[in-house]
């Protein structure tokens, strides 16, 4: 485990059109942020959700096309290799019940807004490949 505090703190907004994931990784780089927590709420035109299939070794991903309530986006920041991991799962749903769940990959895209809020945290946080999952799991030693 490690513990520290709260560096700084970021609120801001994701304009339609952009793409999730890769606009927060450009902001993570750009403001220097080693580790976090960020949550989410807002909307989106396109879902784009993984999740692990252990039998696999890989993500496999669902999509969805339309007006998407994007409920809830918790996650956390943390660097591997030199670049930073931006982990977020995300629920979101439309209209008609169809209801999207997992981790944000790329090709989720803001509708009206996205609305974030980053913890950035005073301490390092790394991952490292994991022989045991196959994952890429946070490094808390």
């Amino acid at each position: 485990m490690k513990s520290g505090g709260i560096e700084r703190v970021f609120v801001g907004r994701l304009e339609r059109g952009t793409d999730v994931l890769k606009e927060l990784t450009r902001i993570v780089e750009r403001e220097g942020i080693r580790s976090g927590a960020i949550f989410l709420i807002g909307s989106l035109d396109r879902v784009n959700v993984g999740f692990f299939d252990e039998s696999r070794g890989e993500y496999l991903s669902v999509s969805g096309e339309g007006f998407y309530e994007l409920v809830s986006g918790v996650g956390n920041i943390s660097w591997m290799d030199g670049k930073p991991v931006v982990h977020i799962h995300i629920s979101a749903s439309r209209h008609d019940g169809d209801l999207k769940l997992g981790h944000l990959l790329e090709g989720n895209i803001a509708s009206l807004t996205v609305e974030y809020v980053i913890f950035a945290f005073d301490f390092d946080l790394g991952r490292k490949f994991d022989e045991k999952t196959g994952l890429n799991l946070l490094d808390t030693e």
